[in-house]
């Protein structure tokens, strides 16, 4: 008789649900996907300030994704508009935000920052930080800036765990990051 093979059954991956504001969240956020090649999957879906639970759910339809085993969902937005923060904590999901704005969370790659500011004013400051973000454009990231986000990010951590939660400056951008790290290594 022919012994039979036992194939190992696959693993099902389980998915990230990224939200994001718009565009530069979304290509932060697959940066951060293909840096850490996590046996995951990482949507990212650019939604502006149109997030509600019928948009969410429409998206996890799309996804196919209806076990809440198989799936986290987490929500990447700048605070610079006041009506957001109280729409995202009412969805299921982790909210990752940035006071004002995500260019703090680079800013903070490269600099420690810890005054009240505009986003505006944070991205003047970026832009003038680096010789590399000189021409920084939203949504957008040279090679040389996408290196030093993702070699200096634990600097970053650091430096955003100094700052008080939710005030201007702040970023949750770490508790992202750390989110990652559990999954790479556990």
């Amino acid at each position: 008789m022919r012994e039979r093979i036992t194939r190992k059954k696959k693993r099902s991956h389980r998915t990230f649900l990224v939200i994001c504001e718009g565009e530069t969240e979304r290509v932060y956020i697959e940066a951060l996907k293909h840096q850490y090649r996590l046996p995951i999957a990482i949507r990212t879906k650019v939604s502006g300030n149109a997030i509600n639970q019928r948009l969410v759910s429409q998206y996890l339809k799309e996804l196919g994704l209806y076990d809440k085993d198989e799936y986290r969902i987490f929500y990447v937005y700048d605070c610079d508009i006041e009506c957001i923060v109280d729409k995202l904590n009412k969805l299921e999901g982790t909210t990752i935000l940035t006071n004002p704005c995500i260019e703090l969370w680079f800013l903070l790659h490269l600099k420690e920052h810890s005054r009240a500011c505009s986003s505006e004013s944070i991205v003047k400051m970026l832009s003038a930080a680096h010789p590399s973000w000189k021409n920084y454009t939203k949504g957008k990231f040279s090679h040389e800036q996408h290196n030093q986000l993702m070699s200096n990010y634990q600097q970053a951590i650091q430096r955003a765990d100094k700052l008080e939660k939710h005030a201007n400056p702040s970023s949750d951008m770490p508790l992202f990051i750390r989110e990652l790290d559990n999954e790479k290594n556990g």
